[in-house]
This record gives structure tokens, C-alpha cells and sequence, in this order.
């Protein structure tokens, strides 16, 4: 868990999920909310690419992504 904490700080953007993710590695509880953002920010790599939507419909958590483009649905 220290790694990927080590890992965000050195190359995750400062985005929407960044400090949830950290509370979580840290061993701390999350609420709903908190842990999608969380998720999202885990599993499109830290918006190490930007902050971008991830585009996939198939995920049932893509309508909750913070930066997922409305036209996109």
C-alpha cells in the first residue's frame, strides 16, 4: 500500500479521487461516494493522462465518473 501511495504522489494529477484513494490506502473507511471517485481515479491510472472520461459504458460506475463527457451516454 505504501508503494502505490509512493505511486500517486509521484505521478497521479491532482484530480477528483486522488485524496479518497490515499484515505483508502491508508487503511481509513470511505463513504459511497468517496469510494467511487476512488475507483475511478485507481482505475484510469491516476489521470496520469489527463482528466479525461474514460469511455467505458459497460462499467456501471461510469455514471458517476467525474469527468465523464454528457454526450457520451
Amino acid at each position: 500500500m505504501k508503494k502505490r501511495r509512493m505511486e500517486i504522489e509521484a505521478y497521479g494529477l491532482a484530480a477528483r479521487g486522488r485524496r479518497e484513494m490515499i484515505r483508502h490506502l491508508e487503511g481509513r473507511s470511505l463513504q459511497r461516494g468517496q469510494a467511487i471517485l476512488a475507483k475511478c481515479y485507481d482505475c484510469m491510472g491516476y489521470y496520469a493522462d489527463g482528466k479525461i472520461d474514460c469511455l467505458t459504458l459497460a462499467c456501471p460506475l461510469h455514471d458517476f465518473m467525474p469527468y465523464r463527457s454528457r454526450t457520451a451516454d
